[in-house]
C-alpha cells in the first residue's frame, strides 16, 4: 500500500478550510423576531455559539474532499502477478552486393528471404520479431512487433545495394536488443559469408541461428580501374589501369572493352587461371570524356563487371602567392613556366586582399597570414610570430626530421624526407584541426614541421620552416620541389564541373550552402528524389546527378571490393558446429513480478456518488421548506 503523488498532500489543508467556513457561517447566522424587547432579556450562550457542531451536510463535503483528494494521490497496492511472453527472435538480413549473386535463375538475397520468411512463419503468437538490414552500416526496419503478417511485408520490400558489408556491427546490435528486459531471445544471421567472417568471440558466434546461403563461385570482376591523370596533365598524358580478376575455381575466359564516349577505345580478350589475376593499360586518348571499363560475358554477379571514370581537359589553375620576399617570387615564377596549366599571381601582403581570390585559386602565403579566413586552399610557409592561425612558441634553427607520414599523399615518390633543409624553422603549437605531417624533436617537446588539415571546409598545409632563396631550384633539394608540386597538386580543388568519382558505401558531402536550393537527386536506379539534408548516402554503381539552381554535380560510383566479389567465401572453417536451419519453437515464458494496482479511480467515482447525494439531499430540505 502506498501512493505515487506525494505532491498532492498539501491538499488535505482543504479540511480546515472547510471547518473554518462552517465556523463562520454559524457566527454570523441570522434569526428573524418580531421585536428585540424579549431577545434583549434573553442570555448569550458564546460557549454554544462557538462550539462546532457538524451537521450531516458537513460530513458529506469532506467526504467529497478526501475522495477527490485521495484520487490525486494515486494510491496503490501491491499484486504478485504473473504474465506470459512469447519469445524474441531478431533477424540480420545481409543486403550488400555480393548478395545479388546468382544461384543458378535466383538471387543469393531471395533465398535469404525465403529462409527468414518461414522464420517468421515458424513463430508463436506471442512471439516478437525484429529486424535489421545490414549493409556498410545497419538499419532497423522493423522494432520488436507480434504482428508476424507485418514483417514479411517489410521483409519483402527489402532490396539489396551495392555496397560491402559490416555484419559484425549488425549481429551485435541484434545481440543489444535481445537481451531487452531481460528476455530470452534468438538472433537469426541471413548471409552467404561464413561464421569465420565474423570477428565476435566464439561464445557469442554459437549462439547464433546462421541461415548461410550461396555456394556458386562463377565470378570474373573488375577489380580495379584507375587512371592516372594529376591537374597539369591533358588527357593525351593520361594512362588507365584496369585489373581483371578470376575469382572461380576453373579457368575463364573473357574480353576486356574500353569505352571513351560509347566509342570502343581498347578490346582485349582474356584468359584466367582459378583465382588468378591480369592486369591491361592503356594510354594517347584522343579527347576527353566519359569512359566506361566492361567484362564480358555477365556472369553470377554482374555489379562488379563495370566501372566508370572521367578524362579530363587540362584547365588553367593560379597560385596566388603573398610574401614579402621579392626573391621567392622570382623563383616560384621559374617554378611555374614548367607547369603546363599553372599561372602564377604574385603580390605583396600590403596588396592582398580576401576578394582577390577565385574558388579554384591556390594561395600561398610567405612569411604572412591574413587576418581574415580566406575561401581557397591555402600553403602557409614560416607564418610570422605574430598570427591568427599557428601559434608561435620559438625558434628553432638546423633541425632534423625524425618522423614523417609516409602514406600521405604529400610525402608520396619522396625517398629522402630527411633532406629537406630545416637552417630556420617556427616552433608550432598544434591547432585543434590540424595533424602532423612531419617532425623533429627538440630537448623539451615534439617540434611540428609540417601540418595539414581542414578548416571552414578548405584544405590547409603549413611548412614551419623558411624557403631561402634558391631552395627550389637547387639541384641539391629536389626533395623539396617535390614536396612543393605534391602540395601544389594536394591543394588544387577538383573542378565542380566535373564527374567526381566516390565509392559506394560512403556518404558525399555537398557544398556549403547548395542544400537549402531544392535540390534534387537522380540514382542510377530509382526515381527522382530532393536532398534535405547536406550529405548523400552512395549505395549503388553507377552515374549520379544532383540538380539545383546553385549546384550542379555528377557522381561516378564505382565498387572495388574483393570481399564482396569474392563471391565463394573459401575461408570458412568447416568445424564450425552445424546449426538448424530455423529453430524450433519454445514454450512462452510465464514471469511472476509484483506490480503496483492503482484504485484511485474508484475514489472518484466514490466522490461522484457523495455528489449525487448531496445535491439530492439539498433538493429534499429546499422542498420540504417551501411546503413548510
Amino acid at each position: 500500500m502506498g501512493i505515487l503523488n506525494p505532491a498532492a498532500l498539501p491538499f488535505l489543508t482543504l479540511l480546515g478550510i472547510l471547518v473554518l467556513i462552517y465556523l463562520r457561517e454559524r457566527w454570523r447566522q441570522r434569526i428573524e423576531v418580531p421585536s428585540f424587547l424579549l431577545w434583549r432579556a434573553v442570555a448569550e450562550d458564546k460557549a454554544r455559539i462557538r462550539r462546532f457542531l457538524p451537521d450531516l451536510l458537513f460530513f458529506a463535503q469532506a467526504l467529497l474532499l478526501l475522495l477527490l483528494i485521495g484520487g490525486l494521490l494515486r494510491p496503490y497496492r501491491s499484486e504478485t502477478v504473473t504474465e506470459t511472453h512469447g519469445n524474441r527472435h531478431i533477424l540480420v538480413v545481409d543486403t550488400s552486393a555480393s548478395m545479388q549473386a546468382r544461384e543458378g535463375r535466383t538471387r543469393r538475397f531471395d533465398l535469404a528471404l525465403d529462409e527468414a520468411k518461414q522464420v517468421v512463419r515458424s513463430l508463436g503468437p506471442l512471439d516478437e520479431s525484429m529486424v535489421i538490414s545490414i549493409s556498410t552500416r545497419p538499419q532497423v526496419v522493423s522494432g520488436l512487433t507480434s504482428d508476424h503478417l507485418l514483417v514479411q511485408h517489410l521483409l519483402e520490400a527489402l532490396q539489396p545495394v551495392d555496397t560491402s558489408t559490416n555484419l559484425d556491427l549488425g549481429v551485435e546490435l541484434a545481440l543489444a536488443q535481445r537481451g531487452r528486459d531481460g528476455r530470452r531471445g534468438q538472433v537469426h544471421v541471413f548471409t552467404d559469408l561464413p561464421r569465420s567472417a565474423l570477428s565476435l568471440s566464439q561464445d557469442q558466434v554459437r549462439e547464433l541461428a546462421y541461415h548461410r546461403v550461396g555456394t556458386n563461385d562463377d565470378n570474373v570482376a573488375l577489380a580495379a580501374f584507375h587512371l592516372y591523370q594529376n591537374p597539369f596533365q591533358t588527357y593525351s598524358q593520361a594512362q588507365a589501369y584496369m585489373l581483371v580478376r578470376n575469382y572461380a575455381s576453373r579457368v575463364k575466359k573473357g574480353t576486356l572493352t574500353l569505352q571513351l564516349d560509347d566509342q570502343p577505345v581498347f578490346k582485349k580478350e582474356f584468359t584466367l587461371a582459378a583465382r588468378e589475376a591480369a592486369s591491361f593499360s592503356m594510354k594517347g586518348f584522343e579527347h576527353a570524356g566519359k569512359l566506361v571499363a566492361k567484362i564480358e560475358p555477365s556472369d553470377a554477379l554482374a555489379l562488379d563487371n563495370q566501372a566508370l571514370s572521367w578524362l579530363a581537359e587540362r584547365s588553367l589553375r593560379r597560385l596566388v602567392v603573398v610574401s614579402p620576399v621579392k626573391s621567392l617570387h622570382e623563383e616560384l615564377t621559374r617554378v611555374s613556366e614548367s607547369i603546363p596549366g599553372l599561372a602564377i599571381t604574385v603580390m605583396t601582403p600590403e596588396k592582398f586582399s580576401p576578394e582577390s581570390l577565385n574558388p579554384q585559386d591556390v594561395a600561398l602565403f610567405h612569411q604572412f597570414v591574413p587576418s581574415v579566413t580566406v575561401a581557397v586552399n591555402s600553403l602557409y610557409v614560416f607564418p610570422p610570430p605574430d598570427n591568427p592561425l599557428f601559434p608561435v612558441i620559438a625558434e628553432a634553427a638546423d633541425l632534423s626530421i625524425l618522423d614523417w607520414r609516409q602514406e600521405h599523399d604529400l610525402l608520396r615518390n619522396l625517398r629522402y624526407v630527411e633532406a629537406l633543409p630545416l637552417k630556420k624553422a617556427r616552433v608550432l603549437a598544434l591547432p585543434p584541426w590540424a595533424q602532423v605531417l612531419i617532425s623533429s624533436r627538440t630537448k623539451t617537446s615534439e617540434v611540428p614541421l609540417a601540418l595539414t588539415g581542414e578548416k571552414d571546409g578548405h584544405r590547409v598545409v603549413c611548412l614551419a620552416f623558411d624557403l631561402n632563396k634558391g631552395n627550389l631550384t637547387n639541384s641539391d633539394n629536389l626533395t623539396l620541389l617535390l614536396l612543393f608540386l605534391n602540395t601544389l597538386r594536394w591543394l588544387l580543388p577538383p573542378d565542380p564541373a566535373l564527374p567526381q568519382l566516390v565509392s559506394t558505401g560512403e556518404a558525399f558531402f555537398l557544398p556549403p550552402g547548395s542544400t537549402p536550393d531544392s535540390l534534387r537527386l537522380r540514382p542510377p536506379r530509382g526515381e527522382e528524389q530532393s536532398v534535405e539534408t547536406d550529405m548523400v548516402e552512395v549505395d549503388q554503381i553507377g552515374e549520379y546527378h544532383l540538380d539545383g539552381s546553385r549546384y550542379h554535380g555528377i557522381l561516378y560510383a564505382n565498387l572495388f571490393d574483393e570481399a564482396e566479389s569474392d563471391i565463394a567465401r573459401r575461408e570458412e572453417q568447416e568445424s564450425a558446429p552445424a546449426q538448424p536451419r530455423i529453430a524450433p519453437a519454445a514454450a512462452p515464458q510465464e514471469v511472476t513480478r509484483e506490480v503496483p494496482r492503482e484504485f484511485g479511480r474508484s475514489l472518484y467515482y466514490g466522490a461522484a456518488l457523495i455528489l449525487t447525494l448531496e445535491w439530492l439531499y439539498a433538493l429534499w430540505r429546499y422542498s420540504r421548506m417551501r411546503s413548510a
